[in-house]
Parts: C-alpha cells; sequence; structure tokens
C-alpha cells in the first residue's frame, strides 16, 4: 500500500513537469544541448562526485546513481524513496559582463524523484526522473545584413532542459561482483529567438527555432568488493556507454510583425550526438567507517557533432576524490541478529575536470570543492542528505566569462517494508 502511494505521488509530481529549465543564465548553455549537469544528486554529491565503487547496504540506507549496478546493494525487503532541492547561486565576471545586476543570478529547483526496491535477493531495481542538461541563455550582439555592409544589433535568448526517465537494473552475481544497465529516456524542449533591434524597418524581424528532443540512452555498470583483512575493504566499479543520436522535431518560424515569412517544421534523425563515455572508481573502507574514494570520467566529443567557427566540441575528462566519516550504532534484530544502524555521515571531496567546450582555442576547465553531511532519524524511516558545493568554471581570458557557484542540495530520503510476508500461527 505505501509502494502504490509513493508511485502515485511520483507521478503526480512528474506530470507537473518538476524538471524544468534553471533561471540561472548560463552563457556556455548556447552550445549543443546546454550545460550537461554532472551531479547525480546523491550521497556522492558531498565526496566530490565521485563513488562509482559505492553501493547500499544493510546500514547505508542511501541510493547511487552514477553505477547501475548498485542497486544490487539494496537491502531486503526494503523501498527507497529519494527526492532533492538545490539551490544555486552564481557570479559572473569577464569583459562581457555589463553591469552590477547581470553579474549574478540563483534559483531553487527540485531536482530528483526516484523510488528503488530489492526485487528478489539478487536483484535490485530504480525508477525515476534526473535532470541531463539546462540551456539559459540572454545577449546583445550585432548581425551584418546579408548582401550589404550594414551590421544590425540583435537580441538572442534561450531556454530549455532536457531531462531522463530511467529504469534501471541491478543483479548480484556473487558475494563480489554486481552487474547493471541503465535504460533512460531523454527528453527535453529548447527555444532559441532571436530579434533584430534596427530602425531601418518599422516591424520587428524575430526568428524562433523550437527543438523537441527525444531518445533512448543505455548505460552499463558493474562493481566488484572484497575484504583484504579483518578491517580493510576495497571496491571498484566502471560504467560505459556508446554514442547516442538524439533525435528531434525542428521547428523554425521567422516573422516581420505579424506576417510570418517561414514557419516550417522536420524531423531530424540526429540534432545532436552523446558520446562514448566510459568511467572507473576505487574506494577503500576502513573499519566500516572511513571511506576513500577516487573517480575517472572520459567522454570522447571530438568528432561527435559538427564545429563552429569559434568553437569545437573536444574529448573531456574529469578527477574527483572523496572521503566520509560515518557513525554507526550496534543494535539487535527481532531475530537476535546483531546488526549495524547508521546515525550519521560527513563528506568532503575535490573535482577538477576539462570541460568538452574548446572557444577560441581555450579549453574550458570546471574546478571545485564539496562538503556532505547525512542524518537517519532513530525513530522513524526518515533521512536526510545534505551536499555543498563550490566551484569556477571558464576563464576571462579571450574575452570569455568565468562562472563562480555555490549550490546546496538536500536531498529527503524514506524507507521501509514493502513485501513482508508474516507467519500465521494457529
Amino acid at each position: 500500500m505505501k509502494v502504490k502511494i509513493l508511485i502515485s505521488l511520483f507521478c503526480s509530481v512528474a506530470a507537473i513537469g518538476f524538471l524544468k529549465a534553471q533561471n540561472n543564465t548560463s552563457p556556455y548553455s548556447i552550445i549543443g544541448i546546454g550545460d550537461i549537469e554532472k551531479s547525480n544528486f546523491d550521497r556522492t554529491s558531498g565526496m566530490g562526485h565521485s563513488g562509482l565503487a559505492l553501493a547500499p547496504d544493510a546500514s547505508n540506507r542511501y541510493l547511487y546513481h552514477g553505477n547501475p549496478a548498485s542497486y544490487a546493494g539494496l537491502q531486503d525487503k526494503f523501498f527507497n524513496f529519494e527526492a532533492t532541492v538545490r539551490y544555486k547561486g552564481v557570479s559572473y565576471a569577464g569583459s562581457p559582463i555589463g553591469n552590477a545586476s547581470s553579474s549574478q543570478s540563483s534559483d531553487l529547483q527540485f531536482k530528483k524523484l526516484v523510488i528503488a526496491i530489492k526485487i528478489k535477493p539478487r536483484w535490485g531495481a530504480a525508477m525515476g526522473l534526473l535532470p541531463y542538461s539546462t540551456s539559459n541563455y540572454s545577449y546583445y550582439s550585432t548581425k551584418n545584413v546579408q548582401g550589404s555592409t550594414v551590421n544590425v544589433a540583435t537580441y538572442n535568448e534561450g531556454t530549455g532542459s532536457t531531462n531522463q526517465f530511467f529504469i534501471a537494473n541491478s543483479y548480484k552475481i556473487n558475494k563480489h561482483l554486481s552487474v547493471g544497465l541503465h535504460t533512460a529516456y531523454i527528453f527535453g524542449q529548447l527555444d532559441q529567438k532571436e530579434t533584430l533591434l534596427t530602425n531601418i524597418s518599422d516591424s520587428v524581424l524575430v526568428t524562433n527555432r523550437n527543438v523537441l528532443l527525444g531518445s533512448f540512452y543505455f548505460k552499463g555498470g558493474l562493481q566488484f568488493q572484497t575484504k583484504i583483512s579483518s578491517k580493510w575493504q576495497l571496491l571498484a566499479g566502471a560504467t560505459g556507454s556508446l554514442k547516442t543520436s538524439l533525435k528531434a522535431n525542428y521547428q523554425l518560424k521567422v516573422t516581420d510583425g505579424s506576417t510570418a515569412l517561414i514557419n516550417n517544421e522536420q524531423y531530424k534523425n540526429t540534432y545532436f550526438n552523446l558520446p562514448v563515455m566510459y568511467a572507473g572508481g576505487l574506494a577503500a573502507k576502513f573499519k566500516d567507517k572511513y571511506t576513500f574514494a577516487a573517480d575517472y570520467n572520459f567522454q570522447s566529443w571530438t568528432g561527435s557533432n559538427p564545429n563552429a567557427f569559434n568553437y569545437q566540441l573536444v574529448n573531456s575528462s574529469r578527477y574527483s576524490v572523496g572521503f566520509e566519516y560515518s557513525s554507526k550504532i550496534n543494535y539487535r534484530d527481532y531475530q537476535g541478529n546483531i546488526l549495524a544502524a547508521e546515525k550519521y555521515f560527513l563528506q568532503t571531496g575535490l573535482f577538477y575536470s576539462n570541460s568538452y567546450l574548446r572557444i577560441y582555442g581555450q579549453q574550458l576547465t570546471d574546478y571545485g570543492i564539496t562538503f556532505g553531511a547525512g542524518f537517519n532519524s532513530v525513530k522513524s524511516n526518515l533521512g536526510v542528505v545534505m551536499g555543498l558545493e563550490i566551484g569556477r568554471r571558464g576563464t576571462t581570458d579571450l574575452g570569455l566569462i568565468r562562472e563562480t557557484y555555490t549550490q546546496l542540495q538536500v536531498t529527503f530520503v524514506y524507507r521501509d517494508f514493502w513485501r513482508v510476508k508474516l507467519k500465521r500461527y494457529n
């Protein structure tokens, strides 16, 4: 009954479109499908986004979305429900920034809804909604009138986002090895608008481009864990995905005042390509309290999409490390077994990435520090995870824009029994 209620809530929130485009302006989101989200909005956010080798266990009630093999670690007879909200504030620096009012932006949004269930002792599954990319920009520019030497001012703006509805399945082959498959449908809408600001004509020439995206996406994963001593546990994880072509319905509309000059729509088999991606991670646990994790992510963007005269899409990589301390207590279950329960955990981490964007010959970088904490209620089935990230992306060289951002995310967790057969006695 509780699972049905949560699924109904899940579908209701999804139906009203809780994953909408951000209010934060990002000048680099004009390229491709916008800024691709690096966070999984899970327990790894406080560890520099490192955790491909980590999975839930009997004392860890939280989910890990980076590696689909992790869901096999869910506790038997329980379901997990998680919802995340994030605040993000950004300040901008660089010669294109016009005034103080345009140098800062902020927003507050829901970012995740996920439900996960241990279906069988070796089989775990999850279903949910996660953001994939966002596009939100606006700027003034000039444009040459074709066939003349006249340049006119233009105002350009764009909004939109892509999200993924996913179903993940994970199977534990033995006590050391688990495998998983993340099956997602990436969908969304991108709107672009260009307005010519000129006194040559009494009317205003406006060009609107509307893109509706939708394609399936698959990612495989595996995890390995083993004890190397009575106190140390070693874990490893890896994921990979093939090149994915995003299909789109593309509509172009050009109006001169109230007159439509162009209004056509076409279906594009390949609007934008997601590249081959692979990642690997290692982790070590000491006394089941201290966790050290490190990840490496690679994306093969070179040659995946056409380049422009002032930017190219190039191979990108990300390095991340994290540390976690977990405080646990022991208790006896109804069968008299001594089990461990987590009270709280504290985290910190670092990350550094070379972006897939190279603009005017300069490859953008993104780096930062993270902090995290989580708390479990002793008297209820509720938990909460908080993650703070402070980072910087881009540069002020070559007339580019540098973004300094702070984001705080809070994940609310509910866990309970979902299918328990009770013995009846006469």
